[in-house]
């Protein structure tokens, strides 16, 4: 299933204390993840003040395109104008150093590093650092690293208001909620829906949305990277020829407690991404070096595949991404996981992102 595609560093913890406890209908102590997701929150949406700037000065002096039916002599202006285009020096160190799949929508944060060890590194000094000004000085940082000039001449570029801590806070706790609500109406044949939605039965809800609901929920606290219009790693494998690794499973660990009450619900999780919200693939702490192991063998094969189709560039961005991901979650002691239809916090709603 080809779309935007996220690819989580696992912590497995986070689904045997506050997931699976929610899901029996057990109370939780949400207080720490809540702070954790109001932090990522913030300093995602500081980093992104940079991102955005890049983004805006490349679209901003984009040279002019074609439009359909606008007629041949309108378009033949619009050619003209393309000649004569000339970039001004801002723009042209943008277009030369940033890779927007990679810079600007694929890592968490702003990281210009070119090692997947570098990349987990910086990701995990954002995550540690002690208050917001310390993540724009890392942003900037990031810039300086990539191109010096570029950085000086660059402003911060705000964007849209973000949700007051305490709607946000609301907002988590009723997901949270919604996971409780979502396993009890089921465990009594009820049907189950959001306020302004329709009832369903929440057996089926519970099969076909829990998982990623879940995903969601630890991907606000959690750093991740996305792909635009891209598959997932087994389907990837699979179109390259290439037999994917047996150690990747669906995350029935991740709902294992969950699977023994709802015996169902182990033969809805998969290990290849089928719908728009889902999740899938998962590979356990343990195996996460064999991941990476995996990906230093048969890169090249799947990368020369892609090549064959046209989509030998995408395809080595997106397995760099994989390996920034597993690297980062093997530092950490954590799994592997796909979505899709996640974005992160301070991109929820961007068309631009999500295209």
């Amino acid at each position: 299933m080809r779309g935007t595609v996220s690819f989580h560093p696992v912590k497995v913890e986070f689904f045997d204390e506050m997931i699976l406890p929610l899901v029996a209908g057990r109370k939780v102590s949400p207080d720490a993840y809540l702070d954790g997701a109001l932090r990522l929150r913030d300093y995602s949406s500081r980093a992104r003040r940079y991102q955005r700037a890049l983004q805006e000065t490349l679209e901003r002096n984009e040279p002019p395109r074609p439009e359909p039916g606008a007629g041949l002599l309108r378009n033949l202006r619009v050619r003209l104008e393309q000649f004569d285009h000339r970039e001004d020096e801002l723009t042209h160190r943008i277009r030369v150093n940033v890779n927007p799949d990679l810079h600007l929508y694929g890592r968490p944060f702003l990281i210009t590093e070119g090692s997947a060890p570098r990349v987990a590194e910086r990701v995990e000094e954002y995550c540690e650092a002690p208050h917001g000004d310390a993540v724009e000085s890392l942003a900037l940082e990031q810039l300086v690293h990539m191109d010096a000039e570029m950085a000086r001449s660059l402003q911060p570029l705000e964007g849209p208001e973000l949700l007051a801590d305490l709607t946000y806070r609301s907002e988590l706790l009723q997901g949270l909620k919604d996971l409780y609500d979502i396993a009890h109406a089921a465990r009594r044949g009820e049907t189950w829906g959001p306020a302004t939605g329709t009832r369903r039965p929440a057996m089926s809800v519970l099969l076909s949305e829990l998982p990623w609901r879940a995903v969601l929920l630890h991907s606000k606290a959690i750093p991740f990277w996305v792909g635009r219009d891209v598959d997932g790693l087994e389907t990837i494998c699979r179109a390259a020829g290439v037999t994917p690794p047996d150690f990747i499973v669906p995350p029935w660990r991740l709902f294992a407690g969950a699977c023994e009450e709802f015996s169902d619900l182990r033969d809805a999780l998969h290990v290849e991404l089928q719908a728009p919200r889902d999740a899938a693939a998962f590979i356990s702490p343990a195996d996460v070096p064999r991941l990476l192991d995996f990906l230093n063998t048969n890169g090249s094969r799947i990368i020369q595949a892609a090549s064959r189709h046209g989509e030998g560039a995408t395809c080595t961005v997106l397995l760099r991404k994989i390996r920034e991901c597993a690297t980062f979650a093997e530092s950490h002691g954590m799994g592997y996981l796909e979505g899709s239809g996640i974005l992160p916090p301070d991109l929820e709603g961007d068309t631009d992102a999500s295209a």
